[in-house]
């Protein structure tokens, strides 16, 4: 699926980042990314710590299967791409970039008038881990009438 220019500017803004995915009994389980990257027009990479959401990247590695939420704080507006991920060991330049959405994020709860303690439980880097999703699905999540449906070129309300 070929990923519009507006979902591609949304996801790498500040924004919430839910990785959810199931195990092989179909047990669903949520993580947290700390950042996002855009590959190219079909492929996203997430920066997801394997210490704190160690079933998350366990189902990855056995399955690959992912629906990752991507959530705008001040106003809901919210994206998810479903699709197939693998993992890799997270480089120099993926810590650099998952610190830059850090900052990007804790600016944007700040300027809402929310203090870092509320959002630091799910920001670490500790065991960095890239997982990259080919996306094979995306759809609209903000609240509202358009929700579930297949996200287009359009504004998500």
């Amino acid at each position: 699926m070929r990923l519009s220019e507006e979902i591609k500017r949304f996801v790498v803004g500040p924004v919430m980042i839910i990785v959810g995915t199931r195990d092989e009994a179909n047990r669903p389980s949520i993580g947290r990314a700390v950042g996002a990257r855009i590959v190219d027009d079909e492929n996203i990479e997430l920066f997801i710590s394997a210490w704190q959401w160690p079933e998350t990247t366990s189902n990855l590695a056995a399955n690959g299967q992912a629906a990752i939420t991507f959530s705008r704080p001040s106003d809901y507006v919210s994206y998810q791409l479903k699709g197939t991920a693998c993992l890799r060991a997270a480089e120099q330049r993926d810590l650099e970039q998952s610190r830059h959405y850090q900052t990007k994020l804790y600016a944007h709860f700040s300027g809402l008038g929310h203090p870092a303690k509320l959002v630091s439980p799910f920001i670490t880097e500790r065991e960095l881990t890239v997982a990259r999703l080919l996306v094979k699905e995306a759809y609209v999540q903000t609240p509202g009438p358009k929700a579930g449906t297949a996200a287009g070129t359009g504004v998500a309300s």
